[in-house]
């Protein structure tokens, strides 16, 4: 796959950043024969998207289901892998939520295609449409991960677009 060999390439650069928070720090421990680039996507991954489910202060049961189909999808995880790693990144919102989204989003950005790079939009406005709802609070966060993507606001629109009949703001 040319993600790892990317993200493999983007780790051995020395300009870059080296990622790390607790969430990353809990994924290393509880998947020790993993690779780093495993902890990093994970980390990144399921750290966005436990950010829209927390945008409204408070994670319903749809939303975390969601992270963990979609971690189980991104990464190829088993089904209790996935919801270990929910669990994790639910227990850690309150450390995700003082984070900037540009320490989840550089890893992403430096080694993943535009393309994959617009799934991960669409998948946090999935997230974010779970409870039944895509509140303004939650659009806006996704659109600031969409800029620190490098994605253009024309995949934030299209990603929006299919969650239309979820949006709070055409509600009423």
């Amino acid at each position: 796959m040319n993600f790892w060999k990317n993200l493999i390439k983007n780790l051995n650069n020395e300009e870059k950043t080296e990622f790390t928070s607790r969430l990353h720090e809990k994924i290393k421990k509880y998947f020790p024969d993993k690779d780093e680039q495993f902890h990093i996507k994970t980390a990144c991954l399921s750290g966005l998207m436990a950010r829209i489910a927390f945008a409204d202060l408070k994670i319903d049961l749809s939303e975390q289901e969601v992270i963990k189909k979609s971690l189980h999808k991104w990464m190829s995880m088993t089904e209790e892998e996935a919801s270990l790693v929910s669990k994790v990144c639910v227990e850690e919102i309150r450390d995700l939520a003082g984070n900037e989204n540009h320490l989840y989003c550089l890893p992403l950005r430096e080694s993943l295609a535009v393309t994959e790079r617009y799934k991960i939009i669409e998948t946090l406005f999935a997230v974010a449409a779970a409870d039944g709802s895509v509140d303004n609070k939650e659009s806006e966060e996704i659109r600031n991960i969409n800029n620190g993507l490098l994605l253009e606001p024309k995949h934030f629109s299209a990603a929006r677009a299919t969650v239309l009949e979820y949006l709070a703001s055409l509600k009423d």
